[in-house]
């Protein structure tokens, strides 16, 4: 794995959570298939949720399966849709298995957590991905989330303002020359005078 694959890291945890599915044409590809490639992206999320000493196949397994409600959810806000009960439903559990509390830092804008429970590290990576889905989704940025649906991209993003298609201008660029590619090939050719 190299770290260019994960250049995209660096949004809201819960995005971050939801984009390790890869769109590669119009399929989707897993960007986390063993354990080292859960930790080559925890490496990336350092000081955003506490990393397990032991990553291992299970904890691939509990994160696959949180992230997945994750992207279910978010994918539906992305749509303008209802959120998937059960998604939702696995989130709370999630979030209630390990909940934390916000507590005030040193500098404006900074908070510090603390567990309220004493669950075991893989559960509290859990509840912490599934407690950022819940913040992104019930706070200011709740409508802002977006499916950026450009060629070979559709990733998850927050849009910059209300008429934003792409998560970026690369991405904008592909999908117009896509666009104009297509027009182009159903024209059918003029004969030459």
């Amino acid at each position: 794995m190299t770290v260019t694959q994960w250049s995209w890291l660096g949004d809201r945890l819960a995005l971050d959570v939801a984009n390790t599915v890869r769109r590669r044409g119009w399929r989707y590809t897993e960007l986390i298939t063993s354990p080292a490639d859960l930790r080559a992206w925890l490496d990336h999320q350092r000081g955003r949720v506490a990393i397990p000493g032991e990553v291992d196949t299970l904890l691939v397994t509990r994160f696959l399966f949180t992230r997945d409600h994750v992207l279910g959810v978010l994918r539906a806000a992305a749509g303008g849709t209802a959120l998937p009960a059960a998604d939702v439903h696995a989130i709370n559990e999630r979030a209630a298995a390990a909940p934390t509390v916000r507590l005030l830092g040193a500098r404006p804008g900074q908070h510090l957590t603390r567990p309220v429970t004493r669950a075991d590290e893989a559960t509290r990576l859990c509840a912490d991905i599934a407690a950022a889905a819940i913040d992104l989704l019930t706070g200011p940025d709740a409508t802002a989330v977006a499916l950026c649906d450009a060629p070979g991209c559709g990733q998850l993003y927050l849009r910059g303002r209300p008429n934003q298609q792409w998560c970026n201008p690369h991405c904008g660029t592909r999908a117009r020359s896509q666009r104009h590619a297509e027009r182009n090939t159903d024209r059918p050719s003029r004969p030459s005078a």
